[in-house]
């Protein structure tokens, strides 16, 4: 892993950035490596247990030295039955429903964005943003709050009951948020921790109206843009929807690809605002240039993409033991002994990232320089009468995992 840098200045490198993009945006050649050679395994186990059609997944060490990419192939095909139209083989260019990956990969990205422009601060009230949302005891919750998941904001909330109370020509999306400013706490404020979808939902509100444009665009610029991340969006083009692996199928037993699996992102919708908590597609290729970010300290071809010392905050444990979970800001932190014994062997590995419930997940080491990503449709059910399934891929994501990781161990 490259050791950290001394803060360097946006403008420094910001022209490279951008020359840069179409070079980086080239395709990433399918590459193995012996020692990984357990991957295939346990991503065929899945496939043959019927767990999801297909699959992408690509492993890759960033070092003082530089970059190794050390796994990149696809696997299966993006539904089960040959005979579906939308039935495809897999290829590192597939995009899948990054689902809660959205959280790590677009919200976080962009309040660390807010915050390095000093459009925002993480102990600044979230009503400074969205008015109104200081109501039934939330006047204290702020952007570190949502981002650690220790807001007092419950975990999810039925769109069917937002849209009853839906002002007469008024956007899902800002019904979405007027609801959630209007809503009691489910516990005091930063004195336990629920996983929640409304926390990010109100996160991109709060980054959009800050810097005064949607994450989509302020992404596109800052992130997505100058790092080639160019399958990485909230709007698939015609041409990306038709590489797009489906998540459900709808009434009729179709596939659907395309239209986001989260349903309070479906509500939301993408046209006006972006849904922080789920609704961005990506590749394996763009994860991975991503979570190479992230281990060079949010440096990219010589520019800073995200300040060096926030990434260092936010890939660190900002949440009390006491609360239950060890959280960064929108990190996933993996560092419980439950953790430590199964993803990392020891203590000692840093490992952050996160999951998303169609199966997708990045995970990125910080001591050891290596990252995973596992891309799934796992929601994705083989019975054309099935609109959605749901089995664990659990067993394969650990397995994957353990073999990046065992690799790291053996050749430091």
């Amino acid at each position: 892993m490259l050791t950290p840098p001394t803060r360097l200045t946006r403008t420094l490198g910001l022209l490279t950035l951008a020359l840069a993009t179409c070079a980086a945006a080239q395709d990433v050649q399918p590459t193995r490596t012996d020692a990984l050679a357990g991957i295939d395994a346990a991503i065929a186990s899945g496939i043959e247990q019927g767990l999801y059609p297909g699959a992408t997944c690509i492993a890759g060490r960033v070092t003082d030295d530089g970059y190794e990419l050390l796994w990149a192939q696809a696997y299966g095909t993006t539904t089960f039955d040959p005979e579906e139209a939308a039935h495809a083989a897999v290829g590192l260019a597939t995009l899948y429903d990054m689902a809660s990956v959205t959280k790590l990969v677009g919200t976080t990205s962009a309040a660390l964005i807010a915050i390095e422009d000093g459009r925002v601060t993480l102990d600044q009230p979230v009503s400074d943003f969205i008015p109104g949302f200081d109501a039934n005891g939330k006047a204290g919750v702020t952007v570190r709050h949502l981002m650690t998941h220790t807001s007092g904001l419950k975990a999810y909330e039925s769109y069917s009951r937002v849209d009853a109370g839906r002002e007469e020509g008024e956007p899902a999306c800002d019904a979405l948020v007027r609801h959630y400013a209007g809503l009691g706490l489910s516990y005091e404020t930063g004195e336990d921790y629920t996983y929640s979808c409304l926390n990010f939902q109100t996160l991109a509100r709060v980054n959009e109206n800050a810097e005064g444009r949607t994450q989509e665009a302020l992404l596109r610029e800052r992130v997505f843009g100058p790092m080639g991340m160019e399958d990485t969006t909230w709007r698939p083009t015609t041409e990306q929807l038709a590489r797009t692996a489906p998540t459900h199928r709808d009434s009729a037993g179709r596939p659907v690809a395309g239209i986001v699996h989260d349903p309070l992102a479906r509500y939301h919708g993408s046209a006006t605002h972006c849904p922080g908590n789920a609704g961005l597609y990506s590749t394996a290729p763009d994860l991975a240039r991503w979570c190479r970010m992230i281990l060079q300290h949010g440096a990219w071809d010589g520019g800073q993409v995200l300040d060096a010392d926030l990434v260092a905050l936010a890939t660190s444990v900002q949440t009390d033991p006491a609360v239950g979970e060890l959280r960064g800001l929108g990190f996933d932190v993996y560092e419980s002994a439950a953790y430590i014994r199964d993803a990392n062997r020891e203590p000692g590995h840093h490992l952050v990232g996160h999951t998303g419930y169609t199966g997708t997940m990045v995970l990125i080491d910080q001591d050891t320089g290596v990252f995973l990503v596992l891309l799934t449709n796992r929601t994705f059910p083989a019975d054309p009468d099935a609109s959605d399934q749901t089995p664990s891929i659990t067993d394969v994501r650990k397995q994957c995992w353990a073999i990046v990781r065992d690799y790291a161990a053996a050749n430091p």
